[in-house]
């Protein structure tokens, strides 16, 4: 299984029950979305303009603004398959959005050089990897991070999360990201691993987390329930917001009409 079927979990494990059964997760494909591609192709980016920059808020707009106009250019080209429908008013429409962010990312990451230093933020952006496949036969899980930065002389992953944002820390499925993508790690350098970045790439926010030994259980719980459900176990229907805009909900109505003829 991956770290995305817990991250499904979380969301409805419904979901990970006809995910796993061939049913299709369909994410339509709209300027938001693209949007948030840009986004993280941008933060990619991150590393070689702060190293080039004077990183005055002027010096680093413009080349976060010059960096998005080549992520517009090359995104077509780094995700054929997902925008061989898109047309170019929709991508325009996806960079103008994202454009809109730029002064507010720029302050952030101005933000972020007062509270790290310039060396310290450098090693937490900067990929040593990136999107390197991570697994463990005891865990029966995989995961790809968005990247492998060494901080503080540790190697520890770091995911780019395109989405909102909350206030303070990270969102509780970005703390199951963590430790998920922090126990893979582990198993692979036989080293423990403390802690783990996310970054909020639409606010220019890094977010340092700890994993703590409930995040590590917390993981381990859903691990084991997401099994179940792949070994066939249905569970129960829960009410949601998400269920007016889930791809699955004709087969959960008609799942749940046939168990109700049974119990």
């Amino acid at each position: 299984m991956s770290v995305s079927d817990l991250i499904l979990y979380i969301s409805c494990p419904r979901r990970v029950y006809f995910a796993s059964r061939g049913f299709e997760l369909i994410a339509e494909m709209n300027a938001s979305r693209i949007e948030r591609m840009l986004l993280k192709e941008l933060a990619l980016t991150y590393p070689e303009i702060l190293n080039k920059c004077s990183l005055n808020a002027d010096s680093l707009y413009h080349e976060l603004d010059a960096s998005l106009d080549r992520a517009q250019k090359d995104l077509p080209l780094l995700f054929p398959g997902e925008l061989k429908e898109t047309g170019q008013e929709m991508l325009e429409e996806a960079a103008a959005a994202a454009r809109a962010r730029l002064q507010e990312i720029t302050s952030n990451l101005l933000l972020a050089l007062e509270e790290y230093g310039r060396e310290p933020l450098l090693a937490a952006v900067t990929p040593v990897k990136t999107e390197s496949l991570l697994s463990s036969a005891r865990l029966n899980l995989k995961g790809v991070p968005s990247k492998l930065v060494c901080f503080e002389d540790t190697l520890v992953p770091s995911i780019i999360r395109p989405g909102n944002c909350p206030t303070q820390g990270v969102w509780a499925s970005d703390r199951l990201r963590a430790a998920a993508f922090t126990l893979l790690l582990e198993n692979e350098s036989e080293k423990e691993v403390p802690f783990a970045f996310v970054e909020y790439a639409a606010f220019g926010f890094l977010r340092r987390v700890t994993v703590r030994s409930a995040d590590r259980r917390e993981v381990l719980k859903i691990t084991r329930r997401v099994e179940k459900i792949k070994a066939g176990f249905m569970p129960e229907k829960k009410e949601g917001k998400l269920c007016d805009h889930c791809s699955f909900a004709e087969h959960c109505s008609s799942s749940s009409s046939l168990l109700s003829k049974f119990f």
